[in-house]
């Protein structure tokens, strides 16, 4: 594991953070939000600031940028300084001049950040508008020439292209590029990397580097993943409840952490060696496809193109008590798969049997009945549950469908929150009212109230920190344990899909091209792609639970 060289001595910052106090708007009674921050970036450096969901991270780069929401919170304390210029003292209007020429941000969803009817280039060329007075062929040379620089293909074509149509990996790219487009000194990426897989991520992360290189930026990298930070900190910050609590350089803070919650985040990594292989015992199959294709295209007299196979022969088997991960890169087709399976969306072709019923032929209206026994648990639990719905009208919606007496649904529904690890009185509250942790166990908690036989898990702790990310898995194995429930795990994280999989089938471009147990597929890989997949894994070579190299480790 190679760490970060640099050295900053002698290098004024470009940010310093002093004593930063931010609190709610109007209550000079409650807690602060953030409690006396101070830190500095230079140029050219790349500090990481970690903790867990409520830490504070994300308030202080919002503070940083003036993006606070005024109506919610407020800076009360401290100053914020680029380079001589005290951010705090600034107007609106001072403050619109400064972000992109002097400071930006990339976000951690670029859908969300994009605007979905203006083309790429459009709202690249909008940010230099907005802060010269460069020709119309002036801004689009410039804007060709930044989306050369951050690796797009083709740029004429992207150039022209809407958001929807480009891929997770090229949004993000475009987000960089209208970030540095007029080089700042400051870039502040917020979980930039926290939906992509591992090659992607691995692209962005090279590519931040490369173009920080290139125009010496201070980099403020906001992540909770650890196998990132090894991979691109030169300095660590690690954030609790709005308060600093440790710093140092990354490869210090990795192999001697002074405090205990630094401990913690870092043994809740989980690691990329498979865990011990589970005793097998004859179950009945829970799950079974055979040859499941999935064709999309259109053609008429509008349109006309070539069908695009986004699954073609996939087959697989998983028996009661069992866990199948499957893995790959943004469209290898581990979504489509998953909607097949759940019946969102119909099959082209093959078959898909829940216990000894085949789904894949029957109609919506003789498949609604038998939907208890195959539920599902997505990605963001916070747009799958209704936010003006109580969390026990969520969770008895299901088994009221079903014909179940409404007292008896909730007392059922009373269970299940005790066995997901929430309060009784959560029953009565509402989404926006838990962490994304408590709202993942929640969308659990859901899904088993239907009692099924197989649970099909689609990225389902991708965007929580590691800490919840550990907890949300153990709860799936212990219910996995009490229930017998088959789980089919979707997930870009190989370092999850490593902890938590019996068997792990790899897919590339809608087929699988590996399928073996967990201890074989990622301990001893066969197939080209996956070995690729391994590589790029962040933090690969460094066991974060121990403070030490692997490779040290081992020999």
């Amino acid at each position: 594991m190679k760490f970060s060289t640099k050295s900053f001595d002698g290098v004024p910052p470009v940010l310093s953070i002093e004593n930063l106090t931010v609190g709610l708007t109007g209550n000079p009674a409650a807690k602060p939000v953030l409690n006396g921050i101070s830190f500095q970036i230079r140029a050219g450096e790349t500090l990481c600031l970690v903790g867990e969901s409520g830490s504070g991270k994300s308030v202080t780069s919002l503070a940083a940028m003036g993006l606070l929401p005024k109506s919610a919170l407020e800076v009360t304390g401290g100053r914020i300084l680029l380079q001589d210029r005290n951010l705090l003292d600034l107007s609106s209007r001072q403050m619109r001049d400064m972000r992109a020429r002097h400071l930006s941000m990339v976000f951690q969803e670029p859908m969300t950040a994009l605007n979905p009817v203006m083309r790429v280039g459009q709202q690249i060329e909008e940010v230099i508008n907005t802060h010269t007075r460069l020709s119309q062929k002036d801004r689009q040379k410039k804007v060709l020439d930044i989306m050369e620089q951050v690796h797009l293909p083709d740029v004429e074509r992207i150039y022209r292209s809407y958001p929807h149509q480009l891929s997770g990996g090229q949004r993000q790219r475009i987000m960089i590029a209208m970030a540095l487009i007029l080089e700042p000194q400051l870039l502040i990426a917020d979980e930039p990397t926290t939906a992509l897989d591992v090659t992607t991520q691995r692209q962005i992360l090279s590519l931040i580097s490369e173009l920080q290189a290139k125009h010496g930026t201070a980099v403020l990298f906001i992540t909770h993943d650890m196998g990132v930070v090894a991979e691109i900190a030169d300095t660590v910050q690690v954030m609790k409840h709005g308060e600093l609590v440790e710093q140092a350089p990354v490869e210090t803070l990795l192999r001697h952490p002074q405090m205990d919650y630094t401990r913690k985040l870092l043994q809740a990594v989980p690691s990329l060696t498979p865990r011990p292989a589970r005793e097998t015992a004859a179950a009945a199959s829970a799950l079974t496809v055979q040859g499941l294709r999935k064709v999309y295209g259109a053609s008429g007299w509008l349109v006309n193109r070539e069908p695009t196979n986004a699954a073609r022969d996939v087959s697989f088997e998983i028996p009661r008590g069992r866990t199948l991960g499957i893995v790959g890169e943004s469209g290898s087709g581990k979504s489509t798969v998953a909607r097949c399976i759940m019946r969102l969306i119909d099959p082209t072709e093959g078959s898909v049997k829940v216990g000894d019923l085949e789904i894949a032929t029957l109609g919506r209206a003789a498949l609604r009945p038998h939907r208890r026994h195959i539920q599902i648990v997505f990605q963001d639990p916070f747009r799958s549950l209704n936010p003006r719905w109580t969390v026990g009208r969520s969770l008895v919606e299901g088994p009221l469908n079903c014909g179940q007496d409404k007292q008896v649904a909730m007392a059922k529904a009373r269970e299940l929150l005790a066995l997901v690890g929430l309060p009784a009185d959560a029953i009565d509250r509402y989404p926006h009212q838990f962490s994304g942790g408590q709202r993942q166990r929640i969308a659990i908690a859901r899904a088993i109230a239907m009692e099924p036989d197989v649970l099909v898990a689609d990225e389902a702790v991708s965007a929580l920190d590691v800490s919840v990310q550990d907890q949300v898995l153990k709860l799936l194995d212990e219910l996995q344990q009490k229930l017998g429930i088959a789980i089919l795990f979707i997930t870009h994280d190989l370092r999850v899909a490593a902890q938590i999989c019996d068997e792990v089938v790899v897919m590339q471009k809608g087929r699988i091209v590996e399928h073996d147990t967990a201890a074989n597929v990622l301990g001893n890989p066969k197939h080209p792609y996956t070995k690729a997949l391994i590589d790029a894994a962040p933090g690969r070579d460094w066991d974060f639970a121990n403070f030490r190299e692997l490779k040290a480790a081992s020999a």
